[in-house]
């Protein structure tokens, strides 16, 4: 059976103790802590949150998976300054996931200051090249600190304009930093922002994916649908992920007291595995 989690962005009026009770009490395995602003400073925990989560964790078996803080935050900056805050405060995101007993954390890769011309790239832009070095280098050390916490470090494919413009340009990051460097493929930015879709996100990242963030969408826009609302083929691609053995994150986000999005996305990908799992 798969482990499907909840993100807690699907529910972000809520605080993380009473996101985390309902994605308990309505099934699913596994909870994914989406670290944004003002839900939480890292610089200032809520330890009673933080004890009041480990103990729910340890009275239902539910798991965890953190996706690292990103608002406001390049890794990939020209200026030093921004690039050390940044570095700092995803470090601070993988202490709180090694405290609540997670083993993986999400991390966008840096960004691009200006957008960037089509064709470019760092081999042929010195610009682009200085901020490639400067994502590797910021990742170096993000990724060497996750191995001291026993975390394992996942780079979620974007494709807009951050510096890992396609899969490829994630194997060669992954490359340039650390075989233990992992990845996290979402499965609504794949169907975007690459040609070949989901099923080049398998192909390309292969066993090195780790976490899977799964929602719809109308193929133009990163609407995190609720699954069944959009117009994505989930049947053309399931059969690469019926045996994925880690979490997949329901990435849903619905803003409003109305609990049956999350709910029924659950219920729909349930349905997807019984009909589509022993095809």
């Amino acid at each position: 059976m798969l482990k499907i989690a909840m993100t807690s962005y699907a529910m972000e009026e809520l605080s993380y103790v009473d996101a985390l009770l309902f994605a308990a009490e309505n099934g699913f395995d596994a909870f994914e802590v989406n670290l944004y602003f003002p839900a939480v400073d890292l610089d200032n925990w809520n330890w009673k949150e933080v004890e009041a989560i480990k103990k729910i964790s340890q009275d239902t078996g539910i798991e965890f998976s953190v996706h690292a803080a990103f608002y406001e935050l390049n890794m990939a900056a020209f200026l030093k300054g921004i690039r050390e805050e940044s570095v700092r405060y995803i470090n601070k995101s993988i202490d709180l996931c090694h405290e609540i007993g997670g083993e993986v954390v999400t991390v966008h890769p840096g960004k691009f200051t200006y957008e960037i011309e089509s064709g470019a790239s760092p081999e042929t832009d010195p610009l682009m090249k200085i901020q490639w070095d400067h994502n590797i280098e910021s990742l170096k050390r993000i990724n060497a600190y996750a191995e001291s916490k026993g975390i394992t470090l996942c780079i979620e494919n974007l494709g807009w304009n951050e510096v890992a413009q396609t899969f490829e340009d994630m194997l060669k990051i992954r490359e340039e930093v650390d075989d233990t460097l992992q990845f996290t493929l979402d499965i609504g930015h794949a169907r975007i922002n690459s040609e070949g879709g989901v099923e080049e996100g398998f192909r390309v990242l292969g066993d090195n994916i780790r976490h899977i963030h799964f929602s719809d969408n109308y193929g133009k826009e990163d609407d995190h649908l609720p699954i069944g609302e959009g117009d994505t083929d989930f049947s053309s691609f399931f059969h690469l992920i019926k045996d994925f053995p880690y979490i997949i994150t329901l990435e849903i986000i619905d803003p409003g007291p109305d609990t049956s999005p999350i709910v029924n996305s659950l219920a729909y990908l349930r349905t997807l595995e019984r009909n589509l799992g022993q095809v």
